[in-house]
């Protein structure tokens, strides 16, 4: 299965992030963005997923990433993994591949307040 990057689909997200999005793997078993990010992801709060396992691979760049109570560095070269059910969010300039298991569902992700949290 080739996807080519005219199969890919924008998007941006507010907070400086923009990117895209290309389509499921076959079963739907992942999705793949790349990802350009020069802020915060989400603008305010925190991101969750209830089903999806998403892999940040970075290949320019870094972020800041705080998973529930633990902050990461991630530069060049680097790998994170973060867990359905763990709140995140991303702060910093790079570029990344992210790599999302299963396929990418908008419905099982949610933007939590801090006071959620």
């Amino acid at each position: 299965m080739l996807h080519t990057q005219k199969d890919a689909e924008n998007f941006t997200i507010p907070g400086g992030v923009e990117g895209v999005l290309y389509p499921p793997g076959p079963d739907d078993q992942f999705s793949i963005a790349v990802v350009e990010q020069d802020g915060i992801y989400p603008q305010q709060g925190w991101s969750m997923n209830d089903v999806c396992t998403e892999t940040f691979y970075m290949l320019e760049g870094a972020f800041e990433v705080d998973v529930d109570d633990k902050s990461f560095t991630i530069k060049q070269g680097d790998v994170l993994s973060v867990e359905p059910g763990q709140k995140y969010r991303v702060r910093g300039k790079g570029r990344s591949v992210d790599l999302i298991t299963p396929a990418w569902d908008k419905k099982q992700n949610h933007i939590l307040k801090d006071d959620e949290v």
